[in-house]
């Protein structure tokens, strides 16, 4: 068996510092590489000049994959060299143990080595300070890609839609009666005619003009419209911002939309996507998106990890006479969140999610503590499907196969 060498790469936006020491701490490599594939490159050829001349095999750790790591990340991989992913926080207490008053990224790459030096004992429990990352299916990987984005997409027009309705009601706020800034309907009123001291000249023939405004719907809406009550005297001043906001909360939407359908097309062609939709009450687009978060399932040993990495499991918090939980706070945001889509929905297509959820209830929880218990339960059924690569079954459709 080859010995090995263990090196830390502390990740930045610009430049990695990479350290690779031997068993003794001697350091045999320490560079910064750019964020640019002419240094990725020759820097995988001096790790491969290391490893012939030492008769080893590296191993890298680095303190988060993907973001700036990638696509160094990648590359390390599809080049053979084992990548391990360090738990941050395990990290910081490793740190916190060789404590000094100054940092640098030289220290926290040096830090990461001499972690992976310990591996084998650090992950001894059930516990694991380090995963290793494998190279996920390209699939899954764009699924990922595309929810991530889409995610923030999602964020940016929230903030977008508050700060628009924040607008709104400091100079009319009865128009919000007409929808709200999730509406596309008034945000195409809002394009259309930003400025509100003007409702008082519309006419059914400018309102017909908006999509998705019908003779029915204008019949219904113009008394009102131009009865409105506005800070006049503002008008003229928030209809730049009011059709700004309005217009690119449209963008955001629609943008939102096509990628829906582009993450459907692509979840058709995921294996493990058609293994999730077996499941009643769970649709294309969800199991999209989260299969592209979990990526290669072998990476969980227990079906309590995936739990713990989804965000809906609850961790021991006692101490002394104290006995409680507490949620796990380094979840994947994307992953709990759709998690506790798929439970709503499976309430209302699963008999059995309705009683565990109305269980749940009566004991006190509030709705999203007990949606949150549902989506634990359900982990447990997600897991074994993906692990042993098969449909969701019945007990009544296994009955009667007996």
């Amino acid at each position: 068996m080859k010995k090995r060498l263990c090196g830390g790469i502390d990740v930045g936006s610009e430049r990695h510092h990479v350290i690779i020491m031997d068993h003794k701490e001697k350091i045999l490599y320490d560079r910064e590489i750019e964020q640019k594939y002419s240094d990725f490159h020759e820097a995988i050829e001096e790790f491969r000049k290391i490893e012939t001349k030492e008769k080893v095999t590296i191993e890298f750790a680095m303190e988060g994959k993907n973001g700036y790591g990638c696509p160094f990340d990648r590359l390390l991989i599809e080049n053979r060299f084992r990548l391990y992913n360090v738990d941050n926080l395990k990290l910081r207490r490793f740190k916190d143990v060789f404590g000094a008053e100054w940092r640098n990224d030289r220290r926290d790459a040096k830090m990461i080595a001499k972690m992976l030096q310990l591996r084998e004992h650090v992950d001894k429990g059930k516990e694991k300070a380090f995963i290793e990352v494998t190279k996920m299916p390209s699939v899954n990987e764009k699924l990922k890609i595309l929810s991530r984005y889409q995610q923030s997409l999602i964020n940016e027009k929230t903030r977008m839609q508050n700060r628009l309705r924040k607008r709104i009601q400091e100079v009319c706020p009865d128009v919000l009666e007409y929808g709200n800034t999730n509406s596309k309907k008034l945000l195409r009123l809002l394009i259309k005619y930003p400025d509100f001291s003007k409702y008082k000249k519309l006419t059914m023939e400018s309102l017909l003009k908006i999509k998705m405004i019908g003779k029915k719907q204008a019949s219904l809406m113009i008394d009102g419209l131009r009865d409105i009550q506005c800070f006049e005297e503002m008008a003229e001043t928030y209809k730049t911002i009011i059709s700004s906001g309005a217009r690119r909360v449209l963008e955001l939407k629609e943008e939102i939309e096509m990628l829906d359908s582009k993450l459907e097309d692509l979840g058709e062609r995921s294996p493990e996507v058609k293994r999730l939709i077996s499941m009643a009450g769970i649709g294309t687009k969800l199991s999209s998106r989260l299969v592209g978060e979990i990526g290669d399932i072998h990476r969980f040993e227990r079906e309590d990890q995936l739990a713990v990495y989804c965000g809906v499991a609850c961790i021991d918090d006692n101490s002394g006479k104290s006995k409680k939980t507490r949620v796990v706070y380094k979840a994947n945001r994307i992953c709990k969140a759709t998690m506790i889509k798929i439970a709503g929905c499976t309430i209302k297509s699963v008999p059995e999610s309705k009683v565990y959820y109305e269980k749940k209830r009566a004991e006190g929880k509030k709705h999203n503590h007990a949606l949150r218990c549902l989506a634990r339960q359900l982990i447990k059924v997600i897991f074994k499907l993906l692990k042993e690569d098969r449909d969701y079954v019945m007990k009544e459709e296994v009955k009667k196969a007996a």
